[in-house]
């Protein structure tokens, strides 16, 4: 195995993981049972400090089997397990004691959570104080990235900040398209196999989603019994996106396979290409070089925006690297491939993340089915022009360009954003 070879399959093992619930909760949740693992005693209060952006993703979500909604619940029910070894996976099957006591904690005002304003990037900081001391756990850049656990009690300052977090070059960034297409039709299928996990994983909840009263999904199909709705391979990328991201959001006690962190990501991707695989009857071989393809190309883009951002990541990371994962699987190479990239970029850049709800559904769909259209327009020769706005021919650059309008530019964005859902505009 070559060097380039092991290291873009290191990239790609690393880039996908199961997750039950939104991600954002999960990680305050690991960072509360991390905080209890090192320190023991009688709960006096637990401090969570977070970036605008993770908090905006969790303050209304739905998590596994739970009815009650926020940060605070998710770091109660984190300190309850006070499992960390379960990390993304720490809020599957919650017990009705568990959640009592998560309950009873919350009202109880153990639990504090606020914004740190001066962080841009994922920022979690928490402070557990007991009868026997205080330990603080700090995450960045990424939601298992525990940098630090002492027994500060003071807020880190945006230098020290600075210094934990890697000021590495990501990996992934080290890749042309070229090499990762390279990579991808090289790489023996036995070790990718695993994604086959999140095929499953993923086509599960699906049908879960599908089945929820009043879904999108549903709502697709009965459009499609009344001929108001053609029944094609975009809207079955539509149906499988909206119907898994639903049942997700809504709090539905089932994982999903995450892509770079997100399981809405990782939805876009595995089952926008589920689509294309069941309507064209691809081989599982090309479906799983085409989840490859797709998946580091989503990572080599949030290298660029960030884990989280004011634009919504589903649309402009997962979205953009399952049009390319479509190309592949219909035969397409580097000029399709970079066409259905550009269309994407070109066209719904700027659709904005304002918090993980069961309305992501919709925004699944509308990236899904733009992602299959992308793909087939650049198949069919048909392909924004590169000069447009942000868009580029140079792949680097035109996620270079994205990146710069999540950070610096939506900076305003997100705080706007915020101040909207927390209702002090």
């Amino acid at each position: 195995m070559s060097r380039n070879e092991k290291e873009l399959l290191d990239i790609l093992k690393g880039g996908v993981a199961p997750a039950s619930g939104c991600t954002e909760p999960a990680a305050v949740a690991y960072s509360a049972a991390v905080a209890r693992k090192h320190q023991e005693g009688e709960l006096v209060s637990l401090e969570i400090w977070t970036d605008p952006y993770l908090y905006k993703n969790g303050m209304g979500v739905g998590m596994p089997g739970v009815k009650e909604r926020g940060l605070d619940m998710a770091a109660a029910l984190g300190y309850v397990v006070g499992m960390p070894e379960k990390e993304l996976l720490i809020l599957d099957s919650l017990s009705d004691e568990i959640i009592q006591k998560a309950k009873e904690l919350v009202e109880q005002k153990k639990i504090t959570v606020r914004i740190n304003e001066k962080f841009s990037s994922l920022y979690i900081e928490t402070v557990l104080t007991t009868d026997k001391g205080t330990r603080r756990v700090v995450i960045m850049n990424s939601h298992l990235n525990v940098v630090s656990i002492d027994s500060g009690k003071e807020l880190i300052d945006d230098k020290a900040a600075s210094n934990s977090s890697s000021k590495e070059t990501p990996k992934i960034q080290k890749y042309d398209i070229e090499e990762i297409i390279k990579f991808v039709n090289e790489v023996s299928v036995e070790k990718i196999s695993f994604l086959q996990d999140g095929i499953d994983m993923n086509e599960i909840i699906t049908k879960e989603g599908l089945a929820l009263p009043g879904s999108i999904g549903k709502s697709f199909y009965a459009l499609i019994e009344k001929n108001l709705m053609s029944e094609n391979v975009v809207r079955r990328a539509q149906i499988l996106c909206a119907g898994a991201s639903e049942a997700r959001m809504s709090g539905v006690r089932l994982p999903v396979m995450s892509v770079s962190g997100s399981g809405n990501h990782g939805i876009t991707v595995f089952m926008t290409l589920a689509a294309v695989v069941q309507v064209f009857n691809i081989s599982k071989e090309k479906y799983l070089r085409g989840l490859a393809l797709s998946i580091l190309l989503t990572a080599y883009i949030k290298s660029f925006t960030g884990t989280l951002s004011a634009m919504c990541g589903c649309g402009v990371a997962a979205g953009v690297g399952a049009s390319a994962g479509v190309v592949y699987l219909l035969d397409g190479g580097k000029k399709e491939i970079m066409g259905a990239m550009q269309n994407m970029v070109g066209s719904i850049s700027g659709m904005i993340c304002d918090g993980a709800k069961e309305g992501c559904a919709y925004k699944l769909a509308l990236a899904s089915g733009w992602a299959v259209e992308s793909a087939l327009l650049a198949l069919n020769g048909t392909i924004i022009n590169e000069s447009d706005g942000i868009v580029s021919g140079d792949f680097e650059k035109m996620v270079s360009n994205l990146g710069y309008v999540c950070t610096p530019g939506m900076i305003p964005t997100n705080q706007s954003i915020v101040k909207i859902l927390t209702n002090v505009c």
